[in-house]
């Protein structure tokens, strides 16, 4: 009987905390400054690496302005013969999704583009992954001035 009890009595909890499980999202959920970090690997020539992979770090500013759009710095750092740091600028767009999950296309002031999935983990954190072919890159970013936790 006890058991059934606390089945019973874990089932109402779980369905009454339910629909706030769900977050409602949007553009509008990514909205100021972020600093933003990375870690991964990208595809290189055999000239540049037999392994045919680089590491590479980045780290930098994420503006998004709640409607679509985005503008940032970029601090990049890989292991490339040729000089592994560069620094520049960026701009993009951005779509997010009611469930949370959301997609961006980033412009790089040197030329090309990144596309990365996106989740929207609060108003004040976003996590996102490369999704070009070539490259395992994961992003974290967080809102510049948030509370921080202790």
């Amino acid at each position: 009987m006890n058991t059934t009890w606390v089945t019973v009595a874990l089932t109402a909890m779980l369905l009454a905390v339910a629909p706030n499980l769900h977050a409602a999202c949007s553009n509008a959920s990514l909205r100021g400054t972020y600093g933003y970090s990375s870690q991964g690997f990208v595809s290189v020539t055999p000239d540049i690496s037999p392994a045919l992979f680089l590491p590479q770090a980045q780290t930098g500013l994420v503006t998004f302005d709640g409607k679509g759009n985005s503008s940032g710095t970029y601090t990049i750092n890989s292991t490339d013969p040729a000089g592994g740091v560069g620094r520049g600028t960026f701009t993009g767009t951005y779509a997010i999704n009611s469930d949370c999950t959301g997609t961006a296309e980033v412009l790089i002031d040197v030329g090309g583009s990144v596309h990365v999935d996106t989740v929207v983990l609060s108003p004040t954190e976003f996590v996102s992954i490369n999704t070009d072919a070539g490259s395992s890159i994961i992003y974290s970013g967080k809102k510049i001035g948030a509370p921080r936790e202790h």
